[in-house]
Order: C-alpha cells, then structure tokens, then sequence
C-alpha cells in the first residue's frame, strides 16, 4: 500500500475552537451567560416582588392593624359599656340613699303640723293618769279622799299642795324667725351659714327654730325626750334648761294637818315635783334647688380705671 507524499494543512477556523456571540466586548460564554441569566432572573423577581407581593404584603398588614384596631375599640367599647351599666346602677343607688338621707331632715309640711305632733305626744304621757291618781289616793288617809269628792274640791285641793300625779302640759310652742343680716347677698331666710352644722353644709341647710317649754313629773319629761327623738323630722335640741315648777314632798301635804312627825300613812300619799324644761328646737329643712339658686352670689364688674361713669350715674360734685 502506498501512501501519498502531499501534507494538507488544519483549517484555521477548527483551530480556533467555539465561536460565542460577543456584545460590547464581552463574550458571552456559557458561564457568563449564566451568571447574567441569574443577574436577570434576581432582578425580574425584585421587580415582581416589589410590584405585585409587597403592595399586597403592606395592605395585608394595613388590614391586619384595622382589624386589630377594632377588636381595641371593640373590647373598649364593651368595657364601656360595663362601666356605664355600673355608674347607672351606682346612681340609682346614691339617689336612694340621697331620699333616705333627705327624708330625716324636715319639710315644710312637717313644720306645719310640729306644734300638733308635740301637743300630741306630751298629751300621750296623761293617757293613764286618772288610774295612777285613783292608785295614789287609795294609799292616802280617809281626810284626804275626802278633798276628792268632787271634782272643784280634788282641783282646790292639788291647787293648794300641788297635783298627786302630775299632768304633762305644753306650757308654750313659740316658732322664732331669724331676720337676715343686712347687706347680705341671700334673700332666702334663716339658711344655715355659721358653720356650726360644718363647713360643708353651709348654704345647704336652713334652720327653723321653735321656742318650746312643758311641765310634767320625772317620768314624764324623760318619756317626752324619748319621743321626741322618734319624730320623724331631724330635730336638734338647745338651750335647754330644766327646773323645778313646783315641789312636792310629805311636808307640803303634811302640814295641813299637824307639825309632827310623817305618818306612816301619809308617805305614798304626796304630790308629784312638776318639772318646768324649756328649750330651743331646731329643724333642718334642706334648702330647695330653687334656692339654691338665689344663694349663688352675682360677681360684680368693677370699671376699670380711666372708664366714664355710666350715663345712669349722675356725676359726683
């Protein structure tokens, strides 16, 4: 086999290997492509990111707060609405217990029917002295049960030595009208301002004070007392004064008869001590929202220096 002596030489262009696109003087090879590939793809996906996921994101968490928003606003209105059911319960509440407070102080009507109310309640204590009268004399000697015979001589007879069992009397009942002070911006009367109720009842409180005075026995004036502090209107008791009216004892009855010793007989059989007491009562009458009003004092404007009198004011000579 022969074999052919001429040489043929390589092309050029298989020598120089791959030929890749190139673009501003840069070859895109398949590394390089790749990397731009990934530039291109982390760019397109901050694009659609920002584009379409992150107004979505922040309108997502914008919903997100409102709804939370809400549910505050929600949970706080409810709790007001708690607190408003407990004030309205506390309200009525305080309003009853403004009325009970209010109905221990007297009225107007109250005052208006004291004077019977007292006449009643002192007349109350007689209800059985015409038994403690029979009892007493059924212990006395026969010469003194004869001065009752008869009414006109039983009267003469207590007249001269005093009464067996006294008889509770209301002696006076004399209401006393306080006369504001001149000068004095209030036109409501006898209003409480003193402090002498405290500070905090000042202008909240008028006072209706009655002049009263009433006999009767130790018994008696003591169960009077009682039952004046179960009145119904808030009285407050003064200037009181208790002395003896009348004074009773075995030697008023005894002396009559003879300057001897007491008998036996004659010491259940003596005439009760009548007690005078008198006294100044007090009642506290809540001042009227009307009145209220009136004692509210008006602020007076005071011209300012340099200002012309007013044309009503005639000018000073």
């Amino acid at each position: 086999m022969s074999m052919s002596g001429d040489f043929i030489p390589p092309d050029a262009d298989f020598d120089n290997g791959p030929n890749y696109p190139s673009v501003f003087g840069i070859t895109f090879t398949p590394i390089i492509s790749g990397i731009c590939l990934g530039v291109l793809g982390v760019g397109l996906a901050a694009f659609g990111w920002m584009t379409f996921v992150e107004p979505l994101r922040l309108e997502t968490e914008a919903l997100d707060a409102k709804v939370k928003q809400k549910e505050t606003q929600l949970g706080n209105s409810q709790k007001i609405e708690g607190d408003l059911k407990k004030a309205k319960v506390r309200l009525v509440e305080v309003e009853q217990q403004r009325k009970q407070v209010l109905s221990l102080f007297a009225q107007q009507k109250n005052m208006d029917t004291l004077l019977l109310d007292l006449n009643q309640l002192i007349k109350r204590n007689n209800s059985g002295i015409m038994d403690a009268k029979r009892a007493k004399l059924a212990s006395c000697p026969d010469w003194v049960k004869e001065q009752f015979t008869t009414i006109p001589d039983g009267q003469r007879f207590e007249e001269a030595i005093g009464p067996l069992i006294a008889d509770a009397k209301l002696r006076s009942y004399k209401p006393l009208t306080a006369v504001a002070a001149a000068g004095t911006a209030t036109t409501v009367p006898n209003v409480v301002t003193d402090g002498s109720l405290g500070l905090e009842l000042n202008n909240k409180l008028k006072r209706d004070t009655v002049d009263v005075s009433f006999e009767g026995n130790f018994n008696q004036t003591q169960q009077i007392f009682r039952t004046i502090e179960r009145l119904q209107p808030l009285l407050l008791l003064r200037d009181m004064n208790i002395g003896v009216e009348r004074q009773g004892g075995a030697p008023i009855l005894y002396e009559i008869n003879s300057n001897s010793p007491v008998p036996e007989a004659l010491r259940n059989c003596q005439p009760d001590t009548v007690l005078k007491t008198s006294f100044k009562m007090d009642a506290l009458i809540p001042v009227s929202p009307e009145e209220a009003k009136l004692l509210v004092p008006i602020p007076t404007v005071s011209p300012s220096p340099g200002a012309s009198p007013s044309p009503s004011t005639p000018p000073k000579k």
